[in-house]
């Protein structure tokens, strides 16, 4: 039986959709845990960095480019960063993320767009992101990654170590060993924004997806409302 899907060079089975996660685990276990102000670094970064991969639908390298950049004026190449000046805290609460060298980056113009605050400060991406780059200013080296590795020489994180903080919080969650991996969380706030009404082309924005039909076939796995069937058959 054949199934859809791209099947890269060399490999024996075609691509198939990351499974989308039970978000309420992650917000339980943070909920659990201290203010920000009083979490260790480590935990602090899991949480900031979990919580902008739900909200900003983020693959790992879209805070860990690893795209280079050539520089006219000193003729070296050198790898983007995604900085403390990709970010800015607006006055309304929200907060305003610029990503350069992403995967759909490839005008190398960068993708604006705004993290919304939360009611809940526990599941605040803003605040998290926030305290975290104030408790770790004092270590900043030049260049001013925003998220570093934890023990000195400080620099910026690598795709790799992303991927290694979003496995961690998917075992902190209770999830672990059912299939989940960082991957998963960029479906999974596509398909959660879908399924609670959120506009596909803000949706779309927000997570960098160009085209509808990557987005809606490879990366919203939304189900029908429980009231579909009776809202057709009992439709007068």
């Amino acid at each position: 039986m054949l199934l859809d899907g791209l099947v890269k060079s060399a490999t024996y089975r075609p691509l198939r959709k990351s499974s989308v996660m039970p978000v309420r685990l992650f917000a339980n276990l943070f909920r659990e845990w201290k203010d920000n102000e009083l979490l260790s670094i480590k935990d602090l970064r899991l949480t900031t960095i979990t919580l902008m991969a739900l909200t900003l639908m983020l693959r790992p390298s879209d805070i860990a480019p690893k795209a280079v950049h050539f520089d006219i004026d000193t003729h070296k190449c050198s790898k983007w960063v995604f900085s403390t000046e990709n970010v800015q805290f607006l006055d309304s609460g929200a907060a305003k993320v610029v990503f350069h060298g992403i995967k759909n980056d490839t005008s190398r113009s960068g993708f604006e767009v705004i993290m919304q605050p939360t009611a809940d400060r526990k599941l605040n991406p803003v605040d998290a992101l926030r305290v975290y780059i104030l408790r770790t200013t004092h270590v900043r080296p030049t260049g001013n990654p925003v998220f570093l590795t934890l023990t000195p020489p400080f620099g910026p994180i690598s795709a790799s170590t992303v991927a290694s903080v979003l496995t961690n919080a998917i075992d902190l969650a209770g999830l672990g060993n059912q299939g989940f991996t960082a991957k998963c969380f960029r479906p999974t706030g596509a398909t959660i924004a879908i399924e609670s009404g959120c506009d596909p082309e803000i949706t779309m924005r927000q997570g960098r997806w160009k085209t509808r039909s990557v987005f809606f076939e490879h990366y919203v796995h939304a189900n029908p409302p429980d009231s579909m069937s009776s809202d057709i058959l009992l439709h007068e």
